[in-house]
């Protein structure tokens, strides 16, 4: 037992050295941490040059074969899209109004089978003044005021009106020749 007891201590001042540290250990520590942060902060700025450098080179290349390909176009500036109520508020109103009164009609429409084609046809034609409508729009500039432009925009919403008015109109004379056909 005293053999063992022997071997516990011996092993024990053997870790107690093992524990002590050298005198110069923090001197040392701290030369390793220096030299370990100076390496770690040169090289993310490397990275990044690196990187820098592939994007310009790669954008480079773009820029001269899209210049290659299309040498006579040149990059024009956007007009910017504007609506009735940049000229004027009044102009917002009429258009706000026309397109109620139309949409307000529409949705009193009652389709049925017997009035089917006909709406069909006077849709083909609202589209038809839709689709103008929008077109003529997009040639609205802030720079530029166009009387003509702004009267075909007002025309083709009181045109747009008229025509669910006579559809309208068409509908109530296609029920007032059924409720005849059912009197008779």
């Amino acid at each position: 037992m005293e053999i063992m007891k022997v071997e516990i201590r011996e092993k024990l001042n053997q870790e107690k050295m093992l524990r002590e540290l050298s005198k110069d250990h923090r001197s040392l520590f701290e030369k390793r941490l220096q030299k370990e942060l100076h390496k770690k902060s040169s090289s993310p700025k490397r990275v990044l040059l690196i990187a820098a450098s592939v994007i310009m080179l790669f954008s480079l290349g773009y820029l001269v074969t899209n210049v290659k390909q299309n040498p006579g176009q040149t990059i024009e500036k956007p007009s910017a899209k504007v609506s009735l109520q940049e000229f004027s508020p009044e102009l917002k109103k009429m258009e706000n109004y026309y397109l109620t009164a139309i949409s307000f009609e529409m949705a009193n429409l009652k389709v049925t089978d017997e009035n089917k084609m006909i709406l069909d046809d006077y849709f083909r034609k609202m589209n038809v003044l839709t689709n103008e409508y929008k077109l003529q729009s997009e040639k609205l500039q802030i720079d530029k005021i166009d009387e003509v432009l702004i009267n075909n925009l007002i025309d083709n919403l009181q045109m747009r009106l008229q025509l669910m008015i006579d559809l309208k109109t068409e509908l109530k004379k296609l029920k007032s020749e059924k409720n005849e056909e059912h009197t008779l």
